[in-house]
């Protein structure tokens, strides 16, 4: 655990300690604030009054919100020491207190937060052990703390005696175009396939998914009244198969941060064959967002192997293997949707490992295919669909982002 995980425990610690001297019974809602709970313990009841959503934010910040039926709030958010690491920073020193109709509030400094995006965090409890979480997406331009972002110099370990043949740092104007050509990639998977329950939509059109902002790809997921939705993705073919392939051996990664709310679902993951039939997919990150009855309710993420086509000794086809990651306890303590973290794929002849954070988090055997072919990779911020989780993003005013930092491949002539 980290030097700014232990600091905020021990704030944790002292608030507890003071409320169970002065309140016993709110004692033990603060020490559960935090805690996850079962799925049908969560509901829906926070709504955010100000700041304005996704906005802007520098200096003293007023959070003004309603959480009807919950007795107390408390906030959090993380930061960054002077070393890059991350972790969690109490916002709130002790439980809030609503009023009868259920309104709060609470201020929280932007000097305190990284610069960039953030997400500030709101658990709220009731006596009769119901819970919720509510994402607040901001954007800090505060530079006090100026967080890691970018390409870093460094070469990951797994890619020692690799070359470096692909890098985008989304430092500049993007190049996206609805079927790949002419550009650098394809607004959607090649040849067919595409899955978001908000479709993947065209650059060119009005309901343009991609921005960008400092050193980051911003995949906007919306929702506007009287449409079906919109959100992005980029894969590295066009339509026509031209681009960029990686071929094995080779190691890949890409650093974003994404939104946990009902339905959505950040992905990076490779395939061997953009046609229908058989190929390797590699889903080197999936993750679904949404607490409650119809949500996953995960703090992690999945990684999976489908051998799609391929068949057994006994005809039948193959198992596709996977691993859940409960990144908490693997990494510095933040999830995919509170911190950026890296998530690597490296392949070989002989070994498939999956990385996060430059930890590696589980390994297979390689698959003929996935070695003998090469691959094409893909970023995405799908909304439900194939997911199959149920989407509800009412309260976020039917919007939300995904900040995609980089991606980069390094392969190997064998």
């Amino acid at each position: 655990m980290n030097e700014l995980s232990y600091k905020s425990l021990s704030l944790r610690a002292l608030a507890i300690l003071a409320l169970a001297f002065l309140f016993p019974a709110a004692a033990a809602f603060a020490q559960d604030f935090w805690e996850q709970a079962e799925p049908e313990k969560y509901v829906q009841t926070i709504r955010v009054v100000s700041p304005e959503l996704r906005s802007d934010v520098q200096g003293k910040v007023n959070v003004r919100f309603f959480a009807p039926g919950m007795d107390q709030v408390m906030a959090r958010s993380v930061t960054y020491s002077p070393k890059g690491k991350a972790g969690h920073i109490v916002l709130t020193p002790k439980p809030i207190q609503l009023t009868r109709d259920g309104f709060g509030e609470f201020t929280f400094r932007c000097s305190d937060l990284p610069y960039g995006p953030i997400t500030v965090q709101l658990y709220a409890l009731n006596s009769a052990g119901q819970r919720d979480i509510f994402e607040l997406q901001l954007y800090n331009t505060s530079r006090r703390i100026v967080p890691p972002s970018g390409i870093p110099d460094t070469i990951p370990a797994p890619a020692k005696g690799m070359a470096l043949a692909f890098s985008d740092d989304f430092d500049g104007p993007l190049s996206i175009s609805k079927d790949g050509r002419g550009a650098r990639y394809n607004a959607h998977k090649p040849k067919w396939g595409d899955f978001s329950g908000w479709p993947f939509s065209d650059p060119e059109g009005e309901l343009n998914p991609f921005d960008q902002r400092d050193t980051y790809m911003i995949i906007k997921a919306r929702k506007p009244a009287g449409t079906r939705g919109s959100s992005g993705l980029i894969a590295s073919v066009d339509m026509d198969d031209n681009g960029f392939w990686a071929k094995a051996p080779f190691y890949m990664e890409c650093r974003f941060q994404a939104h946990s709310s009902s339905g959505t679902w950040p992905a990076f993951w490779t395939i061997t064959n953009t046609g229908r039939g058989g190929g390797d997919e590699l889903d080197i990150v999936e993750a679904y967002g949404g607490w409650g009855d119809m949500n996953p309710n995960d703090t992690g993420y999945y990684t999976t192997s489908h051998f799609w086509g391929k068949r057994g000794a006994d005809g039948k086809p193959v198992k596709h293997p996977d691993q859940y990651n409960e990144m908490r306890e693997i990494s510095d303590g933040t999830s995919w949707s509170e911190a950026f973290h890296t998530y690597g794929l490296y392949v070989d002849k002989e070994n498939t490992i999956y990385y996060l954070d430059d930890q590696e988090v589980w390994r297979h055997t390689t698959n003929p295919v996935s070695y003998e072919r090469p691959h094409v990779f893909m970023v995405n911020y799908a909304i439900g669909g194939g997911s199959g989780w149920y989407i509800d993003l009412e309260r976020y005013g039917n919007a939300s982002d995904m900040f995609v930092d980089y991606v980069r491949v390094f392969t190997k002539s064998e």
